[in-house]
């Protein structure tokens, strides 16, 4: 298994592809204002950055190639309340790895309109962090708590929330699985 992850990770660096590295395309672009989402991807970078992550963001549908190299995240902007989710924000597919539902129209709904760039780039960091953790897990604080309190979008308005370190350490092993796995994958001839 020790061979396997070294000649995953040798090819992973012959193919370009980075652990700390992570392409998230973004659809549904007519439901929120473009500067809006570029504050939030703006402030979503700057978390990530904290903890050795870029996010490569991209409009659109990921190409054959680009999903053959790196499993890239997808994320659809979207309105209309799911009455299944009751205040939920938005909801992350972390055992399939790739897809994310951001319910615009909540986000809006969360706080004044003037804080909704800084709320959905916490939103983003949330969802992204599920599938890079591959999991639904959720901490006591920062980031990934499961539900932000009124004083938590205070907190955001002064600063970003942060991760605890056991988030940290989900999100470097879920990066390193991706990129094992992307190498994997490249590694196997065309058929």
């Amino acid at each position: 298994m020790k061979i396997l992850a070294v000649m995953a990770m040798a090819v992973a660096l012959e193919t370009g592809a980075r652990a700390d590295e992570l392409t998230v395309y973004v659809q549904g672009m007519s439901v929120v204002p473009a500067q809006t989402l570029g504050r939030a991807q703006g402030l979503a970078n700057e978390i990530f950055a904290g903890v050795g992550v870029n996010i490569d963001w991209r409009v659109g549908q990921p190409s054959r190639s680009q999903r053959s190299l790196q499993t890239p995240i997808v994320v659809e902007m979207v309105t209309g309340i799911p009455r299944e989710l009751p205040g939920a924000l938005a909801f992350a597919y972390p055992y399939e790895g790739v897809h994310i539902n951001v319910f615009y129209d909540r986000v809006q709904e969360a706080t004044e309109p003037q804080l909704t760039p800084t709320v959905l780039a916490h939103v983003l960091v949330h969802e992204i962090t599920h599938i890079l953790q591959g999991t639904c897990r959720h901490s006591d604080t920062g980031v990934m708590k499961a539900r932000w309190t009124h004083q938590d979008y205070m907190d955001m308005k002064v600063k970003p929330l942060s991760f605890t370190e056991e988030d940290v350490q989900f999100i470097r092993i879920g990066l390193a699985k991706r990129a094992n796995a992307s190498a994997l994958i490249a590694a196997v001839p065309n058929r």
